[in-house]
C-alpha cells in the first residue's frame, strides 16, 4: 500500500475514557497479570514444581526431577470499523467520535473476556484467538499432570455445586488467597441472591456505596462476556460461567498496536471522507483495535462451573 494511503488514517486520542470503557468492562484485562510484549510471540516460563526436603550435614541436596516448559503467548488483534457521515461529525452537538470508541471499547472487552474465559474450541488464530480457561479446565495437560473436567463443574446454583467448586481451586498447589478472584456472568446474580448456608443466611452479599460484591467473603467480578461460545463474540449467549483460580496464571500479554493506530491499546485511526474510502458516500470511516497474547498458565489453577439447570 503506498505510503500518502496510510497518512490519511489519522491517529485519534483518546485520552482516559476509551481505555477506561476496556478496563472497566473486561474482567481479563482488569485482573490478569500484565506481561509486556515486544514482539509478536512470548515464552514465558512455567516450572512444574521445585521439590525441597531436609539436608544433613554434609549431606548433598536434593534435586528436583522433571522439565521446566512455558507457555506461549500470541499477539492477537480484535477490531472493527464504523463509517460516520462527515455531516454528522460537522452537525451534531453530540460527541460521535467519543461515543463510538466507547463503544468499541466495551465490546471489545466483552470479546476479549469471551475469548480468554469462555470459549469452548481449541484456539485456531482467527475465529477462535487463545486457549480460554473454559477450554482449558476441558482439555488434559499432561505437562502439567492435568487430566480434562478435573476442575469443572455443572448443574444448578446450589450452596454444595459452589463451595465444590471453590475447593477445587482452595486444594491445589496454586492457591493463593491474595491472588484468588471469581468472575461470572450476571446471569448468576439471581440464582446467588437465592442460596442460604445451613443456618439460613445468605453466601451472596450484594456491594454498597460502590463496594465489590461478595461470594463466599471473594469479591466477585462480573463480565457478560462469561457464557459459553463456539468461537469467539462479544454477544455470547451460551451457558452462563463460574470462574474462579488465581490471577497470576491469567496471563495477559500487552502487545503493540501499528503505529498508524494512536498509541493507547485500545486505539483509534480515523480516516476522513476528502481522501478516503468513503470519498463517495462523503462518510468518515473510524477504525478500533487492540492487541492481546493470552494464555493459561496452568489448568489446574482455576476452576469453572457452569449452570445448565
Amino acid at each position: 500500500m503506498a505510503r500518502e494511503t496510510f497518512e490519511n488514517w489519522i491517529p485519534v486520542q483518546t485520552g482516559d475514557v476509551a481505555i477506561q470503557a476496556l478496563i472497566q468492562a473486561s474482567v481479563t484485562e482488569r485482573i490478569g497479570r500484565p506481561e509486556p510484549m515486544a514482539s509478536d510471540t512470548k515464552q514465558v516460563p512455567r516450572s512444574g514444581d521445585f521439590a525441597v526436603a531436609g539436608v544433613g550435614k554434609g549431606s548433598a541436596y536434593g534435586e528436583t526431577s522433571g522439565t521446566n516448559d512455558y507457555v506461549e503467548l500470541i499477539a492477537r488483534k480484535v477490531g472493527g470499523a464504523a463509517r460516520i457521515a462527515e455531516e454528522d461529525l460537522m452537525d451534531s452537538p453530540v460527541d460521535l467520535l467519543k461515543t463510538k470508541r466507547v463503544d468499541a471499547s466495551r465490546n471489545m472487552a466483552l470479546f476479549y473476556d469471551n475469548a480468554t474465559l469462555a470459549t469452548s474450541a481449541a484456539a485456531n488464530g482467527t475465529t477462535i484467538l487463545y486457549t480460554s480457561v473454559y477450554n482449558a479446565v476441558r482439555t488434559t495437560d499432561a505437562a502439567v499432570g492435568y487430566t480434562a473436567d478435573d476442575n469443572y463443574l455443572a448443574g444448578a446454583v446450589t450452596y454444595d455445586n459452589l463451595s465444590a467448586t471453590l475447593a477445587l481451586v482452595e486444594d491445589n498447589k496454586w492457591f493463593d488467597e491474595s491472588q484468588l478472584f471469581v468472575a461470572a456472568s450476571p446471569a448468576y446474580k439471581a440464582s446467588f441472591r437465592g442460596v442460604k448456608d445451613d443456618n439460613n443466611m445468605p453466601i451472596f452479599q450484594q456491594g454498597t456505596a460502590g463496594g465489590d460484591d461478595m461470594l463466599f467473603g471473594y469479591p466477585v467480578q462480573w463480565t457478560r462476556g462469561a457464557r459459553v461460545s463456539a468461537t469467539n463474540s462479544y454477544q455470547p449467549a451460551g451457558n452462563p460461567l463460574l470462574v474462579i483460580g488465581n490471577r497470576q496464571l491469567l496471563i495477559n500479554g500487552q502487545a503493540k498496536l501499528s503505529p498508524f493506530i494512536a498509541t493507547p491499546n485500545p486505539g483509534f485511526a480515523l480516516q476522513r471522507a476528502n481522501t478516503g474510502i468513503g470519498f463517495l458516500t462523503d462518510e468518515a470511516v473510524m477504525k478500533a483495535a487492540f492487541r492481546r497474547g493470552f494464555n493459561v498458565g496452568d489448568a489446574s489453577a482455576f476452576a469453572v462451573f457452569e449452570k445448565t439447570a
